[in-house]
């Protein structure tokens, strides 16, 4: 009879442990850039009903972490974004549906929600102070 109480208490911990790292999720992902996670929790896929985040999609594989949003460099050419993709050491066009059109609040920085599946999620362009 212990046995069984063991075994029933160990499944129960291994299950809560797994719900706790299913809802842990999101703000690991976003914890990689902690200066910036206030207002990555509140960027949307733009174009895309119901409203889905940019920001929960980071992946590590071995230890080396990819996608997901992260300060970047951005420049315009010929009338088009494009940002430094780090984790392929790259340029990257923004498509124009993933624009994020609200204000900057890190000012100089660009913002780019990117996955190797998924392509970009979004793109939020540094404040130009136009």
């Amino acid at each position: 009879m212990n046995v069984r109480i063991v075994a029933t208490a160990v499944v129960i911990l291994l299950a809560a442990w797994a719900v706790a790292v299913a809802l842990g999720w999101p703000a690991r992902a976003q914890d990689h850039h902690p200066a910036h996670r206030d207002f990555y929790r509140h960027f949307m896929q733009p174009g895309v009903s119901p409203p889905l985040s940019c920001c929960n999609a980071r992946i590590e594989k071995s230890g080396i972490e990819t996608g997901d949003c992260e300060p970047t460099k951005a420049e315009i050419r010929g009338g088009a974004w494009w940002a430094w993709l780090r984790q392929e050491t790259r340029w990257l066009p923004i498509p124009e549906a993933k624009m994020i059109r609200e204000r900057n609040p890190s000012g100089q920085d660009a913002h780019l929600c990117w996955t190797p599946a998924r392509g970009v999620l979004c793109f939020l362009p540094p404040d130009t102070g136009g």
